[in-house]
């Protein structure tokens, strides 16, 4: 079975908040259902070829963007994402390409780009709508993250029946960027999340 949500980001402009995503993303519709290149790509396989297989077959790209995803540089100070070949626009221009849904993740309060800066290729991403992340406010962000995924693709079943509005219970997050341990967030105000904190992923970096 194919993954149907591909998680598309660029470390040096938004951290660890790709591979936070995508861990919850996991927790939340299942271990098969999410690809990220680094974890979903196993050693030794032809990465290009297992990134466009992946994305051919998902149902929707997700773009985690923050304050630098428009300016971040390679090392000759050119905009990463005016190179063709850069992995991060390359991903977004095939899925627009592909007829793929595309959800921009804007990263603690970063803006969509506006069309004047962004690759002819990808300028329909400045139109789209998009939830907002901030990594110490899971609790909040993590539910309408959620339901965007599943409007986008109904059919993607859940791990953990939804409790309705207003009714007390919890919900239990993996997260797996932080230290051992486990804190208590409250929701709003009848309901608590328990998030437990695992090791972070032993991963490389990416541009």
């Amino acid at each position: 079975m194919a993954p149907r949500v591909f998680v598309n980001f660029r470390r040096a402009d938004t951290g660890t908040a790709g591979p936070h995503l995508d861990t919850a993303l996991r927790d939340e519709f299942g271990e098969r259902e999410v690809f990220r290149d680094q974890r979903s790509i196993g050693k030794g396989a032809h990465f290009p070829d297992e990134i466009t297989r992946a994305l051919r077959k998902c149902d929707l790209l997700i773009a985690v963007m923050g304050h630098r995803w428009a300016t971040a540089t390679d090392d000759a100070g050119r905009r990463c994402i005016d190179d063709p070949e850069d992995w991060v626009r390359k991903e977004i221009a095939l899925a627009f390409a592909w007829g793929i849904d595309v959800l921009p993740v804007l990263v603690d309060g970063a803006d969509l780009p506006n069309v004047a800066e962004l690759p002819s290729d990808m300028r329909d991403l400045s139109s789209r709508q998009c939830v907002f992340f901030r990594p110490h406010q899971e609790h909040i962000d993590f539910p309408p993250l959620f339901e965007a995924v599943h409007k986008a693709v109904p059919d993607l079943r859940r791990r953990r029946p939804r409790r309705p509005q207003g009714e007390s219970g919890g919900a239990t997050y993996n997260i797996e960027r932080f230290d051992h341990g486990s804190a208590n967030f409250g929701g709003n105000g009848n309901t608590n999340n328990t998030y437990n904190f695992g090791p972070e992923e032993d991963d490389e970096e990416r541009p």
